[in-house]
């Protein structure tokens, strides 16, 4: 009867395994294995010539590598304004891109990243660098891991085009939230939870099935 049951709560397990979230769970805990550095920015905006306002760079422990505001070379939408509560005038005396970016470069190379929105957020890097005729190749180098589609994976979407925002992902994850106006350290603090919890799902079940398999062998 022990033996029984212990089967089918194997079998329950590896079913669970086996569901969306429990295989984007152990993408995520690939992704942890390399201990990756997160990313996460305030823009001016999402057109194509919006540039990098704010950015933070996280460890895998949760410690801040870098972080800073930066003062753009365009205005700033009004929307992103009133989604981040960042303005130009704060934003006066702070670095400019061509100041910090070297440091950047120098802390980004050569890692395994984690973005939430790679698609854009790579792509606002690189508008950065063309309003100042810099290089953009390092960006393409970086190795990138897209959370989005992971939660989207994962917990589902939230619009017609099978992606999903950070706050329907959060929600779904039962990750504390963050506000609206957060800055780009909270971001990415809510980030490695949720590829954390994400991760968590799959880790936990294999290492039940784990202790299952040595009683069902004994």
């Amino acid at each position: 009867m022990e033996i029984n049951d212990s089967s089918r709560s194997h079998y329950c397990l590896q079913r669970e395994l086996n569901t969306a979230l429990g295989r984007a769970g152990q993408v995520a805990s690939h992704w942890l294995d390399d201990r990756p550095a997160y990313i996460s920015t305030k823009t001016t905006g999402s057109g194509e010539f919006a540039q990098v306002i704010e950015i933070a760079l996280l460890d895998a422990d949760q410690s801040v590598i870098y972080h800073s505001q930066i003062q753009p070379s365009v205005a700033i939408d009004k929307d992103a304004e009133l989604t981040h509560g960042i303005n130009l005038s704060s934003l006066q005396g702070r670095p400019t891109w061509p100041d910090i970016i070297g440091r950047l470069k120098q802390l980004l190379v050569g890692r395994k990243v984690i973005i939430f929105d790679a698609i854009f957020e790579t792509r606002i890097l690189k508008q950065s660098c063309q309003a100042y005729a810099l290089d953009i190749e390092w960006v393409d180098a970086l190795s990138v891991n897209c959370a989005m589609y992971l939660s989207a994976n994962a917990y589902g979407s939230d619009n017609r085009y099978g992606t999903t925002s950070i706050s329907h992902a959060l929600q779904k994850a039962q990750v504390s939230q963050v506000s609206a106006n957060s800055g780009a350290v909270a971001s990415c603090y809510a980030l490695i939870k949720l590829v954390a919890i994400t991760a968590d799902y799959a880790r936990v079940r294999r290492e039940m099935l784990e202790e299952l398999s040595l009683k069902i062998a004994v």
